[in-house]
């Protein structure tokens, strides 16, 4: 009798000590996840390792714990935390989101398609698997075997879900790299018929590099003219590339004769693309170089854009300049946006300026544009422009120009 008194003395004990401990590990988690939420990381760590060592065996706190070093960035010391927590046997839910999440932002997306895998053999959330695999194919540029994923049926329900409608959409894009595009122009001149200028092109993928080709049909003043233009998009390492351009005019009415660009983008910081080039115009009576660059500062949703001319004339000694300054604000993709654009002077850039009697206008003008550009299905979109100029035609000699511009683009 005296020895199973003992017995339950100790058995009931234990019994309370446990339930003590862990009514107190509980308690210590609660501290260390309400330090979290008021961003204090060091002191929910500090609290989260007291909890631990009351009960080593809780893969819910060392889960936690690798999210608040995620959180600062430190990932080497978060993985940590994510493999204690697959020693001690814990393959819960809140694992697989946290250790997916940790490998998204470090980029890691092979490791993710593999942990993945693994999640969706543990019964993990198919939607938050589906959503990360397809990153993780941008992100490994296999644009094909992200859009396959996306069109399985099983998957087909996610499609109206976003982040995943976006995310398929942006891979169909990047994949599908032969783009189709047509434009037109018309403008619209103070006591004269409107003047045509419109353009038929296609582009491809040749490795890494782009290869394009264009026409260009413009029919004004009474006269009409044909060019043929070739663009070449060199991509260099780094986010670097370089740009080429050849166009061929063939009756040397509108379009210069030969038209040469040549152009180096680079990024010297994150969200700021500059580039440096120039252009040169061959015409019947003058030979036209200018000197170009650019400056784009991306921030939040929008982007700003300078890009200045500097031309000179063979048969003049006047030198011009000119200047482009583009507002955009963009929405799901960078196909979708509302932009603004003011100029001063005429640009190589607009086709229209291009296309003058007697070589390029280097006269004075001021431009202001609206346009909008919208996804009219998964792999097209449209882009309307609606644009005035204040232009010198002769010297001290003004006139309005209203301008219509349509574009389209289909991605095959």
């Amino acid at each position: 009798m005296k020895k199973f008194f003992i017995a339950f003395l100790l058995i009931f004990y234990c019994g309370e000590n446990g339930v003590s401990a862990q009514v107190n590990t509980d308690s210590v988690f609660s501290s260390a996840i309400h330090y979290a939420k008021m961003n204090q990381y060091h002191a929910a760590i500090q609290t989260a390792q007291k909890a631990l060592n009351v009960s080593p065996g809780r893969g819910d706190i060392m889960v936690f714990v690798a999210n608040v070093y995620s959180w600062q960035s430190k990932n080497d010391s978060a993985m940590v935390y994510i493999q204690k927590a697959q020693l001690v046997n814990y393959f819960q839910s809140d694992l697989y989101e946290s250790w997916t999440n940790i490998l998204l932002r470090t980029h890691q997306y092979a490791a993710l398609l593999k942990c993945c895998d693994e999640a969706e053999m543990r019964n993990y959330s198919s939607e938050d698997i589906l959503k990360k695999r397809l990153i993780s194919y941008g992100g490994l540029k296999n644009y094909k075997a992200g859009v396959q994923l996306a069109e399985l049926t099983q998957n087909r329900i996610y499609l109206n879900h976003e982040p995943i409608n976006s995310l398929y959409s942006d891979l169909l894009l990047k994949g599908n790299t032969n783009v189709v595009s047509a434009n037109y122009n018309m403008d619209f001149f103070d006591a004269s018929k409107p003047q045509y200028l419109s353009s038929l092109g296609y582009s491809f993928h040749v490795g890494k590099h782009t290869l394009g080709f264009r026409a260009n049909y413009a029919n004004r003043f009474a006269m009409n003219d044909l060019q043929l233009e070739s663009d070449f998009y060199l991509q260099l390492p780094k986010k670097r590339y370089l740009y080429f351009n050849y166009g061929l005019g063939f009756r040397n009415a509108l379009f210069p004769k030969h038209r040469l660009d040549v152009e180096y983008y680079f990024q010297p910081i994150p969200k700021t693309d500059v580039s440096l080039g120039s252009r040169y115009f061959s015409y019947p009576a003058s030979q036209v170089l200018i000197l170009t660059g650019s400056m784009s500062q991306y921030f939040g949703k929008g982007r700003v854009m300078l890009r200045p001319f500097y031309v000179f004339t063979s048969k003049s000694s006047k030198q011009s300049f000119s200047l482009i300054g583009n507002y955009r604000l963009f929405a799901k993709t960078e196909f979708t946006f509302w932009g603004l654009e003011l100029g001063y002077g005429n640009s190589p850039d607009d086709r229209y300026s291009v296309s003058q009697i007697n070589g390029f206008n280097q006269l004075t003008s001021y431009k202001f544009k609206i346009e909008k550009s919208f996804m009219v299905n998964r792999i097209s979109d449209v882009c309307i422009g609606l644009g005035y100029t204040r232009e010198e035609f002769i010297t001290n000699t003004f006139r309005n120009r209203y301008v219509l511009e349509v574009g389209y683009k289909l991605r095959l």
